[in-house]
C-alpha cells in the first residue's frame, strides 16, 4: 500500500461540523476529561485552502518509449519458433490537468506516458481516470474492477462466511463533575479468523472511537471512512454538570450514533480488517493518535490549484454537491416534524388535564365516565405521538445527519486524489529538470558530476512511476467506493423509509382502534 498523506494532528484545532442533528452547534472543545484533549479536526475538507493557493503548470514530460510486450503464438511443430515483439500503442493519460498561475488561459491536458500492459497495473490503469471521451471497453471495465476488494481486505475477511457484528451501547457514567466522563460498551462477534475469540466486550471512550476514526481516515487514503459523531461541547458540559447516575437524551443520541459508525465501519470490506482496529475491539488499551505532519496542508498548496477534466469525477462532484443540499432540506422538514409532532403530543395532554378537570365536576355519573374515559383515549393518543416523534427522530433526522458527515468524508477523499495527482505532477516537474541538469553535465564532460546527474535522473524516474501508480491507485479506490456507497444509501433509505411507513401504520391503527373502543360508550350516553 502506498504511503499515506500525512493527517493533520487530532489535536489541532479546526472547525466542528457544519451541521448537527436538533439544531445544535457542535464546538471543537473536548469536555470529555482526556488528558491530551485539546481541538478536534472537523470532517469538512480544506478544498477552499487549495483553491486559494496559487497555481502551477508543469511542463509536459516528453512521451516515453512504449514498453514491448511478448504476443503468445501458438509453437509449431517440432521447434517453437519466438513471437515477434509487438508494440502496446500509448494510451492517453487521465485527464485531469492543473491550473497555470503565470496565465489566465484555459488549463490544457498533460500527455501521458504509455504504460505497460502489466496484470498488476492495468486494472488501476483501466479506471485511474476517465479521459473526455472514454473507450466504452475501458467503461465497462471499471465497475468489475472496482467491486473486487483489495487483497489485504480479502486476506482478513478469511472467507465469504466471515462475519462481524459491532454494536455500542450502555453509557456510563466514571467520575463526578467537570472530570467525569462516559464509557461505552462495545461489544463484538465476528468469525474472522485474525480475532483470539469469537465475541469480546470493552469499554471504551468516545476519544477512543474518534481516534480510531483518524487512523482508519490516513491509513487509507480513497476509502470513503464514516465519521463518527462529532463531538459537542456544550452537551457534553450539561452532561457532566447533571447530578445523578441518570443518561441524558444527549448521551443516548451519542451512543446510538457510535453503534451506527461501528456497523458501518464492520460493513466495510476493507476497514474490517484493520489491525488497529481489532486491537480497538479486543483491547482496552488507549489508542494513540495516527502521526502527522504540520506541513501536510502548506505542501498541498504549494503543490498549486486543480482543474477537475474526468468527466466521470466531475459529474460525481456535482451530484455530492446536489445530495448535500437535498439533504440539507430534508434534515429541516424532518426537525420541523419531529418537533410539531412532541408539541402536538404536549398540547393533548393539555387538554387531557383540562378535560378530566372538567369531567370531575359533572353531577351526572354516566357523562362523568365516559368524559374519563375520553381523557384517558386522548392521553394514549399524546403518548403515541410522543414515542413516533422520537421514532422519527432516530430513524430520520439522525440518518440524514450520518450522510451529511459521510458526504463530508467522500469530499476529503476528492481531496485525496487530487493532491496524489499533484504530487506526480510535481515529481514529472522534477524530472524534466534532473534531465536538463544531466545533459549539461554529460555536454560538459564534467565526469566527477555526470554519475551523480544521472543517478538523480534515475531517481526522478522511479518518483514519477511510483507517484502516478499512487494517483491510479487512489482513483481506482474512490471509483469503487462512491459506487459501493451510492448502493448503499438506496438499500439505506429503502429500510429506512419502509420501516417509518410501518410505524406510521402501527400508531394509526392503535389511534383507530382506541377510538372504536370509545365509540359505543359515548353513544350509550342516557339522556
Amino acid at each position: 500500500m502506498d504511503e499515506p498523506p500525512p493527517m493533520d494532528d487530532v489535536d489541532e484545532v479546526a472547525a466542528s461540523e457544519p451541521v448537527a442533528a436538533g439544531g445544535q452547534d457542535f464546538g471543537d472543545v473536548d469536555l470529555e476529561g482526556e488528558a491530551d484533549g485539546g481541538d478536534v479536526p472537523s470532517h469538512e475538507p480544506a478544498a477552499s485552502l487549495a483553491a486559494a493557493a496559487p497555481a502551477v503548470t508543469l511542463a509536459p514530460v516528453p512521451a516515453a518509449a512504449p514498453a514491448a510486450v511478448a504476443t503468445p503464438v501458438p509453437a509449431p511443430a517440432p521447434a517453437p519458433a519466438p513471437a515477434p515483439a509487438a508494440v502496446e500503442p500509448p494510451k492517453e493519460k487521465p485527464a485531469v490537468v492543473a491550473a497555470s498561475a503565470d496565465t489566465s488561459s484555459a488549463a490544457t491536458p498533460v500527455p501521458s506516458s504509455p504504460q505497460p500492459a502489466s496484470p498488476a497495473i492495468a486494472p488501476a490503469a483501466t479506471v485511474a481516470a476517465v479521459p473526455k471521451s472514454p473507450a466504452p471497453a475501458a467503461a465497462a471495465a471499471a465497475p468489475a474492477a472496482a467491486a473486487s476488494p483489495a487483497p489485504a481486505a480479502a486476506a482478513s475477511a478469511g472467507s465469504d462466511d466471515a462475519s462481524m457484528e459491532i454494536s455500542v451501547s450502555n453509557p456510563e457514567r466514571v467520575g463526578d463533575g467537570m472530570s467525569s466522563y462516559i464509557t461505552y460498551t462495545v461489544v463484538t462477534k465476528t468469525s474472522l479468523p485474525t480475532f483470539r475469540q469469537p465475541e469480546c466486550t470493552v469499554k471504551r471512550r468516545y476519544n477512543d472511537f474518534f481516534t480510531l476514526y483518524k487512523h482508519l481516515e490516513v491509513e487509507y487514503p480513497g476509502v470513503i471512512v464514516p465519521p463518527p459523531p462529532p463531538k459537542d461541547a456544550i452537551g457534553t458540559g450539561i452532561t457532566k454538570l447533571k447530578s445523578g447516575g441518570e443518561n441524558s437524551s444527549f448521551i443516548e443520541r451519542r451512543a446510538q450514533a457510535l453503534d451506527r459508525f461501528m456497523h458501518r465501519i464492520a460493513a466495510h470490506p476493507v476497514l474490517h480488517g484493520d489491525p488497529l482496529l481489532r486491537n480497538f475491539l479486543e483491547s482496552s488499551d488507549k489508542i494513540q493518535p495516527p502521526k502527522s505532519s504540520g506541513n501536510s496542508l502548506l505542501s498541498a498548496l504549494k503543490l498549486g490549484s486543480f482543474v477537475e477534466t474526468d468527466e466521470w469525477f466531475d459529474q460525481k462532484v456535482k451530484e455530492i454537491d446536489l445530495l448535500e443540499t437535498q439533504l440539507k432540506k430534508l434534515h429541516g422538514a424532518t426537525e420541523g416534524l419531529v418537533n410539531r409532532r412532541k408539541e402536538l403530543s404536549t398540547s393533548v395532554m393539555s387538554f387531557v388535564e383540562s378535560f378530566s378537570t372538567l369531567s370531575n365536576a359533572e353531577d351526572v355519573q354516566a357523562l362523568s365516565k365516559v368524559m374519563h374515559a375520553l381523557s384517558d383515549v386522548e392521553a394514549k393518543i399524546a403518548k403515541l405521538q410522543l414515542n413516533e416523534a422520537t421514532a422519527e427522530f432516530f430513524d430520520l433526522s439522525e440518518i440524514v445527519t450520518d450522510y451529511f458527515s459521510l458526504i463530508a468524508a467522500i469530499k476529503t477523499c476528492f481531496n485525496q486524489r487530487q493532491t496524489a495527482y499533484k504530487t506526480w505532477q510535481s515529481a514529472e516537474g522534477t524530472l524534466i529538470k534532473k534531465k536538463e541538469v544531466d545533459a549539461k553535465m554529460q555536454a560538459a564532460g564534467k565526469a566527477d558530476k555526470k554519475e551523480q546527474s544521472a543517478r538523480e535522473v534515475v531517481e526522478a524516474e522511479a518518483l514519477v512511476v511510483s507517484t502516478r501508480k499512487g494517483f491510479e491507485d487512489i482513483t481506482h479506490k474512490l471509483r469503487g467506493e462512491i459506487e459501493t456507497f451510492e448502493k448503499a444509501k438506496v438499500l439505506e433509505f429503502k429500510r429506512v423509509l419502509i420501516h417509518h411507513v410501518e410505524s406510521m401504520m402501527t400508531m394509526e391503527h392503535q389511534i383507530v382502534k382506541a377510538w372504536e373502543q370509545f365509540l359505543p360508550d359515548a353513544k350509550a350516553i342516557p339522556v
